[in-house]
């Protein structure tokens, strides 16, 4: 039984790690070359934070970091930068999931939203620091409202098609202790 249960933590997180990979790949396809005047949600960033909130324990902080530094290579960002910022949020909306599992979707959202503006303006005020170019901010907050409004459709599909609910107060994880 154990096994089983460890088998399908296991199985969850690297789905979560698939997932993360096919959005790099997808983001990465030039599909239009011609520039737009918006920007696409970061559906790697809600994807984490929706699984973080539901099952803390299907992504871990090691798989954020790596993935996240990865995605800082690709997409061509100040290395480590994005990725320190995305993983000490995710980590601190793993502290409050235990809370926000009473509360309603909307209390979710909104603390979800909280992180994610804080830590677009403190990349944006690191960057402007550091001298180093950035998109425009009218662009960065396309990007950043598209990925609050991408949330809820996120998490949708991630209760409905990969069953990435939120955690009820007898659950217990692969060791069989108490979540």
């Amino acid at each position: 039984m154990a096994d089983r249960a460890i088998s399908h933590l296991w199985l969850m997180r690297f789905i979560w790690l698939g997932l993360c990979l096919v959005l790099i790949i997808l983001h990465l396809l030039p599909l239009d070359t011609t520039p737009k005047g918006w920007a696409a949600p970061q559906l790697i960033l809600a994807l984490t934070f929706a699984w973080v909130l539901r099952r803390p324990d299907y992504v871990p902080p090691l798989m954020i970091a790596l993935v996240f530094l990865l995605t800082d290579f690709l997409f061509q960002r100040p290395p480590g930068l994005w990725a320190a910022l995305v993983l000490i949020s995710s980590e601190a909306l793993r502290a409050r999931a235990t809370r926000l599992r009473d509360l309603a979707f909307a209390a979710e959202w909104l603390h979800v939203a909280i992180t994610l503006v804080i830590i677009t303006l403190i990349y944006r005020v690191v960057l402007m620091l550091l001298l180093i170019d950035q998109a425009p901010l009218g662009l960065s907050l396309i990007e950043m409202i598209m990925t609050l409004i991408a949330y809820p459709l996120v998490v949708l599909i991630s209760q409905i098609l990969f069953r990435v609910r939120k955690l009820a107060p007898g659950d217990v994880n692969a060791m069989r202790q108490s979540l």
